[in-house]
């Protein structure tokens, strides 16, 4: 197994936003975590990456397990460096006054790779063309579809295999959003990424992961692959319209 949370319990000062929930990803699977606002999505894969400290999510009972060992005592760039975990964060972060190329490069300062680091800015600009028309530009000036694509390409630089992704598809147009997940889609069966994706689009999400869990106020309610959950009653009225 590539990732195990067990039985995760985790606060913000007194706040429990996750009460005690379990899952897992195997590797070259894309899973997906789906629920409304205040779920416990982001706070899932915040504590995941061991992100942002200080003031961030506290663990307070469970484990988080990487292939058998647990990584609750690493730092985040640890989660990065040592397991090849990329995150793209909702609202993306990019550096707004830096290139497109400068905030790739900027991922792969703890890289030694030289040889893959070529490799990856070739997978990058072929799975975003337009990243490769705007790599001059500073990265303020792209459109929000564009800046969605940079976050991502941002994650992949930094020598992921297993890439966390929070929201995707948030404010972007129809056309970028099916853009963005067609190159999700061939990162996964062409490259052999692993993708754990929250979504609020849980159509979009089921029709792309393999498997799902539904998140309800900080507790895993539903499970199954995405074609059992796209056909469940709960989740048909709960989050796809009926």
């Amino acid at each position: 197994m590539l990732l195990e949370v067990q039985n995760l319990k985790v606060k913000y000062g007194s706040i429990e936003a996750l009460h005690g929930i379990s899952f897992n990803v195997k590797e070259g699977e894309i899973v997906t975590l789906i629920g409304a606002n205040g779920a416990g999505k982001t706070t899932t894969l915040h504590t995941i990456t061991r992100v942002p400290p200080p003031e961030g999510p506290k663990v307070c009972e469970g484990d988080i397990l990487f292939k058998g060992k647990s990584i609750l005592n690493l730092e985040p760039h640890e989660v990065v460096h040592k397991l090849h975990i990329g995150l793209a964060p909702e609202g993306r972060h990019i550096f707004g006054n830096l290139t497109v190329e400068e905030n790739l490069k900027l991922a792969t300062y703890a890289r030694n790779d030289d040889s893959k680091i070529k490799e990856d800015y070739k997978l990058v600009y072929r799975l975003f063309p337009r990243l490769y028309e705007r790599r001059k530009q500073r990265s303020e000036s792209l459109s929000g579809g564009e800046q969605q694509m940079l976050a991502v390409g941002r994650a992949l630089m930094t020598g992921a295999n297993f890439l966390l992704l929070d929201e995707p598809s948030m404010g972007l147009a129809p056309l970028l959003m099916y853009e963005m997940f067609r190159a999700l889609k061939e990162l996964n069966q062409k490259e052999g990424i692993t993708i754990l994706l929250i979504e609020q689009n849980a159509l979009l999400a089921l029709q792309f992961a393999h498997r799902g869990y539904v998140l309800d106020t900080g507790e895993i309610v539903l499970s199954g692959t995405s074609e059992e959950l796209l056909n469940n009653p709960e989740v048909k009225k709960a989050y796809l319209g009926g």
